[in-house]
């Protein structure tokens, strides 16, 4: 979907997809009551649309909602995960000698800063974010150029930092996967043709009084409309609604903020 479809009001947007549904069923039952009406008694349409069109839609509808939900997890733990990372290695690496520790610390903290102040507000306008930022390259760079020391403690502690920065670029490299989502080119063509086969059946709907026969209309329509929304929303972890935000790695700058504020006090004393 088109990243405006993200940037509208919730209500706006499932209101766009109601009223699209709406019409369509409007132009179906036009023609049912033109063209079905002397082919139809009122039973065939009524068993094509609840046995067929509903019944494979719903599934179809079912399936990617559970995937897309089991994706959204999926990303909150990635996210958690990367976050602890960091504050994991600025830790360590706040232990490191001194001749090092400054270029450490200040990778570290650039690439969180990074993270928030630059990814994550273009993965939440649909921008792709590169892999191989020169931010995080630094990052990486500074820890695999450090030399321990022959104190165990210090060797012990490069082991960690070479395990997190490796863990860390697979998660990372896991989050930005998720930016395109899954339901594009094919598969969100054929959300929307059955979407559309759902309504236009729905519209052929016709009952003996015609308000009975919109209200089943539009009951329907609602339920495909939202939960078609619900799909396209969930299919994009960091836009819309029901986003995925930095707020771990926010959590871990305020940390870390923290951290050095308690180490300048130290020093003072």
């Amino acid at each position: 979907m088109p990243n405006w479809f993200y940037e509208i009001n919730v209500y706006l947007a499932l209101g766009y997809i109601f009223l699209s549904c709406n019409v369509i069923s409007i132009i179906g039952h036009i023609i049912a009551r033109r063209y079905f009406s002397s082919l139809d008694n009122r039973d065939v349409v009524t068993k094509v649309v609840w046995q067929t069109i509903l019944f494979f839609s719903t599934m179809f509808i079912t399936f990617w909602i559970a995937t897309n939900w089991h994706d959204i997890g999926d990303l909150h733990t990635i996210t958690n995960k990367e976050a602890n990372l960091i504050s994991s290695l600025y830790h360590d690496a706040a232990q490191t000698n001194i001749s090092s520790r400054a270029i450490l610390t200040r990778s570290i903290k650039n690439y969180l800063n990074n993270v928030i102040d630059v990814e994550y507000p273009a993965l939440k306008s649909g921008k792709t974010v590169k892999n191989n930022d020169p931010i995080y390259r630094e990052l990486v760079l500074s820890i695999y150029s450090y030399m321990p020391s022959d104190d165990i403690e210090d060797q012990l502690r490069y082991n960690r930092m070479l395990e997190n920065i490796q863990t860390l670029s697979e998660t990372r490299a896991a989050r930005i996967g998720f930016t395109e989502g899954n339901m594009h080119g094919p598969l969100l063509y054929f959300l929307i043709v059955i979407t559309v086969l759902g309504c236009f059946w729905t519209g052929c709907i016709n009952t003996k009084r015609l308000l009975f026969s919109i209200f089943i209309i539009m009951s329907q329509n609602l339920i495909l409309s939202s939960a078609s929304w619900l799909i396209l929303e969930m299919d994009k972890p960091f836009q819309g609604a029901l986003n995925v935000s930095d707020t771990p790695f926010i959590h871990i700058q305020h940390e870390i903020d923290q951290y050095q504020n308690r180490l300048k006090l130290t020093d003072r004393v």
